[in-house]
């Protein structure tokens, strides 16, 4: 009786010890849906629902580059520049061609007054293939920014 009792628990064990790891790491196809949601939410104006869903996304899966690309929107449209900014650089470290990131982290400098880092972020986002720049660049060469 007693070996039967050590085997139910050993199994019982080892089946807690496999929930818990297994629910543990990323989960990519969670953090899509949650990112899916709170764009959702986005577009549709509210607000605390979509950085609700954003957060949760990237708690789901850190490298959803997109996920930090909706939050760097969030706090941009809420006038946070300087945090929008960070949550770009984000998006950019884990997807280097990620042209919307440049074009959006470019508009969020100029509005914190970095006008030569926004020109080097639009010439960045034009080189990966953003298009509509043209109006930015023209106004970064009569600036003075190259």
């Amino acid at each position: 009786m007693m070996n039967g009792f050590n085997i139910k628990t050993g199994q019982l064990f080892a089946l807690t010890l496999f929930l818990i790891l297994s629910s543990c790491g990323t989960n990519p196809e969670k953090s899509q849906q949650l990112l899916d949601e709170g764009v959702e939410f986005y577009y549709h104006a509210q607000y605390a629902d979509a950085l609700n869903r954003f957060n949760n996304s990237i708690d789901e899966n850190p490298e959803n580059f997109e996920a930090w690309f909706w939050l760097g929107n969030y706090y941009e449209n809420n006038g946070k520049h300087t945090k929008a900014i960070e949550l770009y650089g984000k998006a950019i470290k884990l997807n280097p061609n990620y042209a919307d990131a440049f074009s959006n982290r470019a508009k969020a400098k100029k509005n914190f007054g970095d006008n030569k880092g926004a020109c080097t972020d639009w010439r960045k986002a034009a080189e990966l293939g953003k298009h509509n720049l043209d109006d930015n660049l023209k106004w970064c060469k009569r600036n003075g920014f190259k």
